[in-house]
């Protein structure tokens, strides 16, 4: 029987079986096995989302997805419904440690060195199995990576495996360390997870190591990462119909489908509301739900990010509906942080950093110069 942490505790990472309190009722996120959900667990989440919450789902920047509005009431219907797609964690502990991003074209990628759902899928059972790993900081990260033209490889990761020529290179902590065997790799990444001395088992890293490379070119994307149920539900048909099997979520808020048809699927999302334009402006605006969805913050986020991007604006936005900036941790070129119902500006920073000025929300239009 799954064990339920009560809810009443801030300042934890939402999950399933630790839903986290919201404007609009209780957040749940649910992690993917190996970055993927079949498309009956996709339709089985809209559904749970349609039924016990108020139908609006997020993806997010860990390439896990969120459900949104559900009661506490509901709770032991939600982690049913979860548990009979495969989708539910024995404890909240193992929930918490199975935080782990892959490749979203693995497999898929031409370009890719490896196919590396083999070793992330065994390294996500050896960490939900070792119960030294439920006692890691809630934010702890993994990363496996095999390279190609939408590859993860910089994306925040405290233990992060990417394919080299001749093995798997390993970063810790942001710094690329050594390169050990593909054999080894898993092992290699669960001692450095304990914090355990790795260093004897590598060998020196002498390649260019890649950065993170995405492109929408394969992939869909939602404004702001916001989905609704029945939306979901027929961009599922749409990717059955198109011969995919499942989705794959990335840090980016992008889906990638592994459908051969991806024409005819690209077709139909964008009647669906989704975007499959490179240079559609809402891509280059991150945006938190804002209020009323969220408690902490005092002015409506997307509807002004919405606006903003009619206006034409050329360079990276964030537009945060507090100081947490929850959307998006790297510096954008403007930042909007919201604070009693209006914004304050940050250039060239994050939501974190020193306030410039404080305006209304209409001025917002005349700070873009356009």
């Amino acid at each position: 029987m799954s064990v339920v942490a009560a809810i009443d505790v801030k300042g934890w990472c939402p999950s399933a079986l630790r839903p986290m309190p919201s404007g609009d009722g209780l957040l749940a996120r649910v992690r993917p096995w190996c970055g993927a959900f079949t498309l009956e667990q996709a339709s089985g989440l809209a559904e749970i989302a349609k039924h016990l919450g108020n139908g609006h789902i997020d993806l997010t920047r860990r390439a896990n997805l969120q459900l949104r509005g559900l009661a506490e009431d509901g709770l032991s219907e939600l982690h049913a419904a979860l548990d009979k797609i495969g989708l539910l964690d024995p404890d909240p502990a193992t929930e918490a440690a199975r935080n782990i991003m892959v490749s979203p074209l693995a497999g898929l990628d031409p370009a890719e060195l490896l196919d590396v759902r083999p070793i992330a899928c065994e390294l996500a059972r050896a960490v939900a199995a070792d119960r030294r790993f439920g006692a890691l900081p809630a934010k702890f990260g993994w990363l496996v990576d095999g390279g190609g033209s939408v590859s993860i490889a910089g994306e925040r990761a405290d233990v992060a495996l990417c394919a080299v020529p001749g093995g798997m290179a390993l970063r810790l902590d942001g710094r690329w360390v050594g390169i050990t065997s593909l054999d080894a790799a898993v092992d290699v990444a669960l001692a450095a997870g304990r914090r355990e001395h790795v260093m004897s088992m590598l060998q020196p890293v002498t390649l260019p190591l890649p950065t993170s490379r995405h492109t929408l070119a394969p992939g869909i994307a939602t404004p702001f990462g916001r989905l609704e149920a029945d939306q979901l539900l027929a961009f599922l048909d749409l990717a059955g119909a198109s011969g995919a099997s499942e989705i794959r979520l990335s840090p980016w808020r992008i889906l990638y489908v592994d459908a051969p048809d991806g024409r005819a699927l690209r077709d139909g999302a964008r009647r669906l509301g989704f975007i499959v334009d490179p240079n559609d402006p809402l891509l280059r605006i991150e945006a938190c739900p804002g209020a009323p969805a969220c408690a902490s913050s005092s002015v409506d986020t997307r509807r002004d990010a919405r606006r903003l991007a009619s206006l034409g604006f050329k360079g990276s936005l964030h537009v945060s509906g507090c100081a947490k900036g929850c959307a998006r941790s790297a510096p954008a070129d403007l930042v909007l942080v919201g604070e009693r119902g209006r914004y304050g500006i940050v250039r060239s920073g994050t939501a974190r950093d020193r306030i410039e000025c404080t305006i209304d929300v209409e001025e917002t239009g005349a700070l873009l110069n356009v």
